[in-house]
């Protein structure tokens, strides 16, 4: 039987979706029936026509904040400049600052990872090279974004022949590589820099990954079909740090988690901890 013809005589092929539309759909829904707060870092890059399929470097105006280049970041530049940012907000310790700074960028960064996996395992490619954090006085005061539209997808995707992206072989894969790009080669040597000019331990800081992507699945997971603690087991056995968070779910299936480390906030805000906080204090 002879197939039949993809497109219409006279007629141009449908353009191929974006990568980034998916996440940015989930990313809407988030907004209506969870919170903005979650991904309110993120929403700039979704919605901007340089994560949309342009091949050039995005920028943004230096009077829309203070940008820290991974790069610079994970080659041990800049760290402390980024360490008084969380000194002139909360007013810490050195080593506190240190573990809120960190705690901070953190999340920012995996964001974008753990929606685009939860959203249709499309995986934004956020090495070093391809990261911008922001800092601004404004709301969102903290923000990240590529610098080039770059996704891991698997061959199925409807996005696989999209410029964009780089098809890899099975999900196995893409958790290997997501592990590569945004930690060994990104949040790893951040976090080393950070270990060098603050006296906070590796743990505690590796505990704010796992809280991190804890937190970013328990908001995302509640619009999508996926159970939410087979998404959060998945993700944090693939950064290696399922051992420093507990998570389960509550009556209605939705993720719990509690740290087993300290970020170090409750040494700041007069001894209050996060409802997360492996530190328990009586409270009046």
């Amino acid at each position: 039987m002879t197939a039949l013809p993809t497109t219409t005589p006279g007629r141009l092929p449908a353009p191929l979706p974006h990568p980034i539309d998916a996440l940015r759909a989930v990313a809407d829904r988030v907004d209506r029936e969870v919170s903005v707060h979650p991904l309110a870092g993120v929403r700039a890059w979704l919605d901007s026509p340089h994560g949309n399929g342009s091949a050039r470097e995005s920028r943004v105006e230096p009077s829309d904040g203070i940008e820290f280049h991974a790069a610079e970041l994970a080659a041990g530049e800049r760290v402390e400049e980024l360490m008084g940012t969380a000194a002139a907000l909360w007013g810490g310790s050195a080593h506190a600052n240190a573990a809120l700074a960190w705690k901070t960028y953190c999340y920012w960064t995996l964001a974008p990872v753990v929606l685009g996996y939860v959203a249709a395992r499309r995986v934004p490619v956020m090495d070093a090279s391809n990261a911008v954090f922001r800092v601004a006085e404004d709301a969102p005061m903290f923000s990240v974004r590529q610098l080039r539209p770059r996704f891991l997808v698997l061959p199925h995707d409807p996005c696989a022949a999209h410029p964009d992206a780089e098809v890899v072989a099975n999900e196995s894969v893409l958790l290997d590589r997501l592990h590569a790009t945004v930690f060994e080669a990104h949040l790893g040597p951040v976090l080393d820099a950070f270990l060098a000019k603050a006296r906070v331990g590796r743990r505690t800081l590796m505990g704010s990954v796992a809280s991190g992507i804890a937190y970013a699945v328990a908001s995302i997971a509640q619009v999508v079909p996926d159970p939410d603690d087979v998404l959060a087991k998945t993700l944090l056995e693939a950064f290696d740090v399922a051992d420093l968070v507990d998570i389960s779910t509550d009556a209605v299936g939705r993720l719990v988690y509690q740290r087993r480390t300290c970020c170090l906030a409750l040494t700041i805000d007069g001894n209050r901890t996060c409802s997360t906080c492996c530190v328990r204090t009586e409270r009046p």
